[in-house]
């Protein structure tokens, strides 16, 4: 009887070894797609802060067309500046997203 418990034993053990390798595979695919999802919404969240940026620049930049030289130097300035600063912040959320995920 020993020898059959034994074996009744290790079929349990491999049974629950597999379920949990199913459910590792689950939880993997579940944080790449939500990894994508916050990836696409902060792509979006780019685009549109980049749209209205442009909006509000729009009439600044004629403005500045008009000012001269040194004025649309300074607009450019500020355009990129932004950019910038929304392309650091979108990096940011991404690794924090990504360490909140992992972790």
């Amino acid at each position: 009887m020993q020898i059959g418990d034994l074996r009744e034993f290790k079929q349990q053990q491999l049974t629950k070894v597999e379920k949990r390798k199913k459910e590792d595979e689950r939880i993997r695919k579940g944080v790449s797609q939500m990894h994508s999802m916050i990836q696409s919404s902060c792509m979006e969240t780019l685009d549109e802060e980049a749209k209205r940026s442009r909006e509000r620049t729009s009439p600044e930049k004629a403005e500045n067309d008009s000012a001269g030289e040194d004025g649309s130097k300074s607009g450019r300035d500020k355009k990129s500046d932004s950019r910038t600063e929304m392309e650091k912040m979108m990096s940011m959320g991404l690794r924090n997203a990504s360490r909140i995920l992992e972790g």
